[in-house]
């Protein structure tokens, strides 16, 4: 495939979709420089994810049976991903003195897996076609975000609120929700109808959280 059409399907929809979200901190925008390594320290996160998970590939592909597919797809898929896009908020920019309102735990979260969906996005794009990649372009990128995004709520309330029992309260939750979604995905229980209706119910609640962390912000 073109190298062009490669990068427009999986990376400029990524950074696309950070722009969309970043515009959402409307009272103290996060440097955009700080911004753009959220998203590329998100993207680096998917080598290691990918050394984790690939032992596991024909076991979560081929499972024995749908609860064995349940505990794989929480146990490996969820955990893994999740902290991996977690951890590289966490102990980097959630250090930084421009992280110093609850919305910016969520912009932040959101960048780094926006840029965990980019490339991953391309690596599909590169195997499958360009017709996946747009797909997941959309839906994938959501998804990531989504639940980063979610997490990153708690995130920015656990260092606003200095109570770091809501890290534990977020990240846990994400990890049951990427899942539990891509365990209805992979066993075929569902239509893909009520796939998209679960990606637009994870936006809803991410635009939810995004206004309310915005109202909470001290420089209103």
């Amino acid at each position: 495939m073109n190298i062009f059409w490669l990068l427009f399907v999986s990376l400029l929809p990524g950074l696309l979709w950070v722009y969309f979200f970043y515009r959402k901190d409307r009272y103290e925008p996060e440097p955009a420089a700080l911004v753009l390594k959220a998203f590329i320290y998100g993207a680096l996160a998917v080598v290691p994810v990918g050394f984790i998970e690939t032992p596991f590939a024909r076991s979560i592909s081929n499972p024995s049976n749908l609860f064995i597919l349940l505990l794989l797809t929480i146990g490996v898929i969820g955990i893994v991903e999740e902290f991996a896009k977690f951890a590289v908020i966490r102990y980097t920019i959630y250090n930084s003195e421009e992280f110093d309102e609850p919305v910016d735990g969520i912009i932040y979260s959101v960048s780094a897996g926006l840029g965990f969906a980019a490339l991953e996005n391309l690596l599909y794009t590169y195997v499958f076609g360009f017709q996946v990649g747009l797909i997941r372009a959309v839906i994938t990128s959501l998804v990531h975000a989504s639940f980063s995004g979610i997490m990153g709520y708690y995130l920015g309330k656990a260092k606003i609120e200095k109570q770091s029992s809501l890290i534990y309260k977020g990240l846990i939750s994400v990890i049951i929700l990427h899942g539990v979604y891509d365990f209805l995905i992979m066993s075929g229980l569902v239509s893909n109808y009520i796939v998209y209706s679960m990606v637009g119910l994870f936006y809803v609640y991410l635009i939810i959280l995004i206004n309310r962390a915005v109202e909470a912000s001290p420089f209103k």
